[in-house]
């Protein structure tokens, strides 16, 4: 027997009299995908799901290999984790390409940092960068000492075909979190419609269990990020292995070679671009970089430094490329504090042992 899908009475509770209200769709109710279906997820994120902050909708800015790509992304949201979030917005039936079209801006998502995200917000919202920066840091606290996670994308469409179907499913069995979500319009009396948003696929209870097991493992893999960056920053403050005051100096050769040509050329007319002072401050602010006195990350400073000379830096980690006076980058004496702590835990623990 077919199964039902969904059935609605609209109920008059005082005389408790009931009627079907039959469904219709945007088109006949004359309502627009982007004037009116895009303004609703905007001022309501929770028709996707809960906990979403707005990033920004209607981007067209993408440089992908220094050209410019005007494929427009309908709304890009991000999640209390640090996931962005990529919705694809059809006021009708998601077409057979409506998938692809999300995965290409998901894959666009892919390549953005997280100062990426807070330039976007503050120009979506009309904003400093500051408060930007404060914004999506409070929305996702994560995100103040990590990278952003894997992208998740979310089709919103009245039905999705069966090719569009499978290939949902597919993705989320090979660890993609996407997800479909219906809007069902019903028209209530003479001026009034109520419109209906329920995630279709993967089907609830599948979806918490794929979750949890991704959740699993991107908690495995946020141990190890956190565990790195405590052999820098946090570590080397722990062991006060470097002295407040202490100059550093960039290391151009674990650049690649084209950026190390244009970071060369640039300390040649700025030197005070190729060094920094070490304050023992926090992650945020272990470096006072000479060029501007500001204090900020290892990380962050490379980072503004390669997206000045035009590069597209993804991933940076800020600690490999800075030396100290003693020949050691800080992440090599990072390296090197964990592995004299190895080596003591490790005799510590034979001697437990052979003393039982």
């Amino acid at each position: 027997m077919p199964g039902l899908e969904e059935y609605a009475l609209l109920i008059d509770l005082h005389s408790r009299e009931a009627e079907p209200v039959g469904e219709s769709s945007l088109t006949e109710l004359k309502l627009l995908e982007r004037k009116d279906l895009q303004s609703w997820v905007e001022r309501y994120p929770e028709m996707i799901g809960p906990d979403l902050m707005l990033i920004t909708t209607e981007f067209d800015q993408w440089e992908l290999r220094e050209q410019r790509i005007a494929d427009r992304l309908d709304v890009l949201m991000l999640d209390k984790e640090g996931h962005l979030l990529v919705a694809e917005l059809k006021r009708g039936e998601a077409g057979d390409t409506t998938d692809l079209q999300a995965l290409k801006y998901a894959a666009y998502c892919a390549n953005l940092t997280v100062e990426d995200v807070i330039e976007m917000h503050s120009r979506y919202a009309h904003t400093d960068a500051s408060a930007a920066r404060s914004a999506v840091i409070e929305h996702a606290p994560s995100l103040e000492d990590s990278e952003l996670g894997l992208v998740r994308v979310c089709l919103l469409a009245s039905s999705f075909g069966a090719s569009v179907s499978s290939v949902v499913l597919w993705l989320n069995e090979v660890g993609l979190d996407i997800a479909c979500i219906q809007i069902v319009a019903r028209r209530v009396g003479e001026g009034q419609a109520v419109l209906n948003a329920r995630q279709v696929l993967p089907p609830p209870q599948a979806k918490d269990y794929l979750v949890r097991r991704r959740r699993r493992a991107e908690m495995e893999e946020q141990r190890e990020t956190k565990k790195k960056k405590r052999q820098t920053v946090a570590l080397l403050n722990d062991h006060s292995a470097v002295a407040p005051g202490t100059e550093l100096t960039l290391i151009t050769d674990r650049f690649p070679e084209e950026q190390q040509r244009a970071i060369e050329v640039l300390l040649q007319q700025e030197p005070s671009c190729g060094r920094a002072i070490w304050t023992g401050k926090s992650s945020r602010k272990a470096l006072r970089w000479e060029r501007n006195a500001e204090e900020s990350s290892p990380s962050l400073i490379i980072w503004r430094l390669l997206d000045e000379l035009g590069f597209k830096p993804t991933g940076v980690h800020g600690p490999w490329f800075w030396r100290l006076p003693t020949g050691r980058s800080l992440w090599d004496e990072a390296e090197r504090l964990e592995a004299t702590q190895d080596e003591q835990a490790d005799l510590a623990a034979k001697e437990t042992a052979t003393a039982d």
